[in-house]
C-alpha cells in the first residue's frame, strides 16, 4: 500500500462517491421491499427473531465495495444518503421508524398524539432513546465476535424462560449473521490488493483482536453492525487506555512507533469519510478513583496525529483533574486555540459529584467515557438514555403569559394556568409550573413507552457488549444493567432568563405593561413597538454577565429543578439525569415559538446550551464563567456545558496559552462541568466568507459538534461572524 499522504484523496470523499458492485448483492430498493416483507408480515414469531431474521437478510444480500486505499476497505450500500452527513439507513426506516410508529398509535394513543402536538408547537419530542449507546468495548475486545456468539448460544441452554430464550436467539440469528458477513467479505477482498485487511478478517471470524490494527478493524465493524437501524454507538470509549495493551504488543513484536502513528491516521480518516451525524467521539485522559492520572503514550500520540491531520470528525472528548497531565492539556489548549478545536473538556471532579448526587461512587464513577455531545457515563455498567427529551425552556414564558395556550395557533399545549398576577413572584411560581408539566409528562411518557421497548427495537448487537444481558437473556431495554438512568434536557435558560427580567422590570417593578399587554406585544411580534424592543435589548441585566438579578432568577429555575427532577426515582430503580444543553433544538424549536419578552422575534433561534443570548454577554468570558459557577453542576450530570469565543489575540503567545490554561483551571477548580468553544477572529471569518477557496479547513465550533465554515449555510455563517464581533475578548 501507498503511503497515508498518497492514499488520503481517496479516502476522504469514499461513502459519498461510492461505486457499489451490482454483483455482490441487491440494491437498497429492491432491500427495502425484502425489508418491508419482514415488517408487514403476520408472522406469530416474536418481534426479536422478527428483526434477527430481517436483519440477517440484509447482511447476506447487501451490496459491497473494498477500497484498496484504505486499511478499512469494506462498505455496505444500505441506503444511506451521504450528501450532507451520513442519514438514515433501509433498515432504520423499514423496521425501526414504522414499527415505532405502528405501537405508539396502538397502544399510547392519546399520549402519542399528546406529545406530537407539544412538539410540533415547540416545545420538543419525547422518545425512549436508543440512539446514544455505549457499547461495553472492554467485553466486546476481550470476546470478538465469534466469543460472543459462543457465550450467547451457552447461555441459551441455561434460562429457563421463554422470553429469554428468545432474546438469545435473536443475538445467536444476528451473530452468526456477522460472521457469515465477514467471511463473505473476505472471500471478496481476495480479488483486491489488500492483504492486511483479508488476513485481519479471517482472524476475527475466529478469534477477538490480537493487535491494534484488528481493534481498530473490529471497531469500525462492530458500528457498522450496531448501527444497522436507529441505535448510534456514540462513543469509542477511552481509546487510550483501552488501544494500548494492543499497541505495546505490537511494538514488542517488531512494529515501530511510525505505523502505529499511521494506523491512527487511517483510522481517523475513515470516521471523517463516513460523515457521522454529529461526528464519532472517543475519550481521552481522566483519573482513577484515587486521583492518579490515566495519561499514557497515546493519549499524547493521538492528540499529534489527530492536530496533523486537520479533521473534526472524529471529536475527542478530554477528561480533565487536578492532575491531569500537563503536556496533554496544553497541548488541546494549544490545539483549539489553533482552530483544531473538535474537542470538549469535561471535568472529573465535576462528573463525580453529579454521579454522587444518583448514589453512584466515586469508584464506579472514574470509569465514566463521554457519549454524544458532552454527557457522561459509565462504561459497561449503566446505561443512561441520556436524550429522552430537549425541551424548550422558552416556550413556557408564552404559555405562562397565556394560560398556557400557544400564541401562535390559541391551542391548549400546557397545563391551564391564571394570566392575572399579583408579583413577579406569582408569575415565577406559574412559570414553573408550566415547566413541571411539560417536564412531568415526558417521564410519564417516556416510562409508558419504555415497556414497549422489545417490540419497537430490539438490541441484541448492542446488548451483547455486555455479559449481564447475555447471562440473564435481557435486552439492555429491560434494564439488567447495575445503573440504568433516564437523561431529559432543558434548554433556552439564556432567553429564559432575560425575558423574566425585562417581564419583572415593565410589568411588577414599573408598572409600564399589564400581562396581557405584553402578551399581546408578543403576539404582534414587536410590530409597532420596535422602541420598546430596543429599550428592552439594551437593558444591562442580561444573563452572562455575572449580575445580580440575572443571575439570581437563574439560580431559582435550576434549584427547582435540581430539587424537583435531578435523581427522581423511576420504575425499574432508574434515576433522572438532567442537562442543560440543547444541541440544534434551539433553533428548531425556536422556530415553532412566539416573540419572547427579552427582544427576540417569533422563530428566531431561542438562546443555546446554557449560552446567553446571542450579543448579550457583554462583560467577557470571566462574567460569563461567573453566571455559569452560579449553577450547581453536580445537579445536571446530563450536560452543564460553558461555551466560549475568544478572539486570538487574548490567547497568542506562550503567555497568551498560559493564560488560557490558568482561565479553564479556575473555571474547573470551582466546580465547572466542562468547556469548548471557539479561537476565531471576526476578520477570519469574514476573509472566509468571502474567499472560501483558502480556508477550506477553518473550522468552528456549532454546539457539541464542529463543522468546516465554508461549508455551513450563508445563514449560519453570518450567525458566527456576529457572535466573534460581539464576544471579542
Amino acid at each position: 500500500m501507498n503511503s497515508f499522504e498518497s492514499n488520503r484523496k481517496y479516502i476522504e470523499n469514499e461513502f459519498q462517491e461510492a461505486v457499489w458492485d451490482q454483483n455482490t448483492g441487491l440494491s437498497p430498493e429492491q432491500l427495502s421491499l425484502g425489508l418491508q416483507a419482514f415488517q408487514n408480515s403476520d408472522s406469530k414469531e416474536p418481534r426479536p427473531i422478527i428483526c434477527a431474521k430481517a436483519y440477517a437478510y440484509l447482511l447476506d444480500n447487501v451490496q459491497l465495495q473494498i477500497n484498496e486505499h484504505t486499511l478499512f476497505s469494506v462498505k455496505m450500500n444500505i441506503g444511506v444518503d451521504y450528501s450532507a452527513f451520513a442519514g438514515r439507513d433501509i433498515y432504520d426506516k423499514e423496521l425501526f421508524q414504522k414499527q415505532r410508529h405502528r405501537i405508539l398509535s396502538r397502544e399510547l394513543p392519546e399520549d402519542y398524539s399528546r406529545m406530537m402536538e407539544s412538539a410540533s408547537a415547540g416545545v420538543g419530542a419525547v422518545w425512549v432513546d436508543f440512539w446514544h449507546t455505549v457499547p461495553n468495548w472492554s467485553f466486546l475486545l476481550e470476546n470478538g465476535f465469534s466469543g460472543i456468539l459462543e457465550k450467547a448460544k451457552e447461555s441459551g441452554k441455561k434460562v429457563p424462560e421463554q422470553s429469554r430464550r428468545v432474546f438469545l436467539d435473536s443475538v445467536v440469528i444476528r451473530f452468526e449473521a456477522i460472521l457469515r458477513f465477514i467471511k463473505r467479505v473476505y472471500e471478496y477482498s481476495l480479488h483486491f490488493d489488500v492483504p492486511e485487511f483479508s488476513a485481519a478478517l479471517l482472524n476475527l471470524t475466529v478469534a477477538p483482536p490480537q493487535t491494534l490494527y484488528e481493534v481498530m478493524l473490529f471497531s469500525v465493524l462492530y458500528l457498522y453492525f450496531e448501527e444497522l437501524g436507529c441505535e448510534r454507538a456514540r462513543t469509542l470509549g477511552s481509546i487510550d487506555r483501552l488501544y494500548l495493551p494492543f499497541a505495546l504488543r505490537d511494538l514488542e513484536n517488531g512494529k515501530d512507533i511510525d505505523e502505529i502513528k499511521d494506523l491512527f491516521r487511517y483510522f481517523f480518516i475513515h470516521f471523517t469519510a463516513s460523515k457521522r451525524y454529529a461526528e464519532q467521539p472517543f475519550t481521552l485522559g481522566g483519573c482513577d478513583s484515587d486521583g492518579k492520572d490515566c495519561t499514557n503514550m497515546l493519549s499524547r500520540l493521538i492528540l499529534d496525529i489527530y492536530d496533523e491531520l486537520s479533521i473534526y470528525d472524529p471529536k475527542i472528548h478530554i477528561r480533565y483533574h487536578k492532575n491531569i497531565d500537563k503536556a496533554l492539556f496544553r497541548k488541546a489548549l494549544s490545539m483549539i486555540r489553533s482552530g483544531h478545536n473538535s474537542i470538549c473538556i469535561l471535568n472529573d471532579e465535576a462528573v463525580f459529584a453529579g454521579y454522587e448526587k444518583l448514589d453512584i461512587p466515586r469508584e464506579d464513577a472514574s470509569d465514566y467515557v463521554v457519549l454524544g455531545c458532552y454527557e457522561p457515563i459509565i462504561m459497561g455498567k449503566e446505561e443512561g438514555e441520556i436524550g429522552v427529551a430537549w425541551i424548550n425552556a422558552a416556550k413556557f414564558i408564552e404559555f405562562a403569559l397565556n394560560g398556557g395556550k400557544d400564541i401562535q395557533s390559541g391551542k391548549q399545549i400546557g397545563a391551564q394556568t391564571k394570566t392575572n398576577f399579583d408579583c413577579f413572584e406569582d408569575f415565577l411560581s406559574t412559570y414553573l409550573s408550566q415547566m413541571d408539566y411539560a417536564v412531568d409528562f415526558a417521564v410519564d411518557f417516556a416510562e409508558k413507552q419504555s415497556a414497549y421497548n422489545t417490540e419497537i427495537n430490539p438490541s441484541p448487537i448492542y446488548s451483547a457488549s455486555f455479559p449481564e444481558c447475555i447471562e440473564r437473556g435481557l435486552d439492555v431495554h429491560e434494564y439488567p444493567l447495575k445503573y440504568n438512568n433516564m437523561g431529559i434536557k432543558l434548554f433556552g435558560l439564556g432567553t429564559v432568563v432575560d425575558s423574566l427580567v425585562a417581564i419583572k422590570k415593565l410589568v411588577f417593578d414599573e408598572g409600564r405593561l399589564s400581562t396581557e399587554k405584553f402578551r399581546d406585544i408578543l403576539a404582534q411580534n414587536w410590530v409597532g413597538y420596535e422602541d420598546l424592543r430596543q429599550e428592552v435589548l439594551s437593558d444591562k441585566d442580561k444573563f452572562g454577565n455575572g449580575l445580580p438579578l440575572p443571575d439570581s432568577i437563574l439560580t431559582a429555575i435550576t434549584a427547582h429543578i435540581e430539587e424537583k427532577y435531578t435523581g427522581k426515582r423511576l420504575a425499574h430503580s432508574r434515576r433522572l439525569r438532567i442537562g442543560l444543553d440543547s444541541v440544534n433544538e434551539c433553533i428548531r424549536q425556536g422556530a415553532r415559538t412566539a416573540a419572547t419578552p427579552d427582544g427576540r422575534r417569533a422563530g428566531d433561534s431561542v438562546s443555546k446550551n446554557l449560552c446567553a443570548t446571542l450579543g448579550m454577554d457583554r462583560g467577557g468570558i470571566t462574567a460569563y464563567m461567573q453566571s455559569i459557577l452560579k449553577i450547581n453542576s453536580a445537579a445536571f450530570l446530563n450536560s452543564a456545558i460553558l461555551d466560549f469565543t475568544l478572539h486570538p489575540s487574548a490567547v497568542e503567545g506562550e503567555k497568551g496559552l498560559d493564560d488560557f490554561c490558568s482561565l479553564i483551571k479556575i473555571f474547573f477548580s470551582q466546580c465547572g462541568f466542562a468547556v469548548q468553544g471557539n479561537v476565531v477572529s471576526s476578520e477570519t471569518l469574514q476573509a472566509a466568507l468571502n474567499e472560501p477557496q483558502k480556508y477550506a479547513t477553518l473550522q468552528v465550533r456549532v454546539c457539541g459538534w464542529n463543522e468546516y465554515f465554508v461549508k455551513m449555510s450563508r445563514e449560519k455563517q453570518e450567525l458566527f461572524i456576529k457572535r466573534s464581533e460581539e464576544r471579542r475578548v
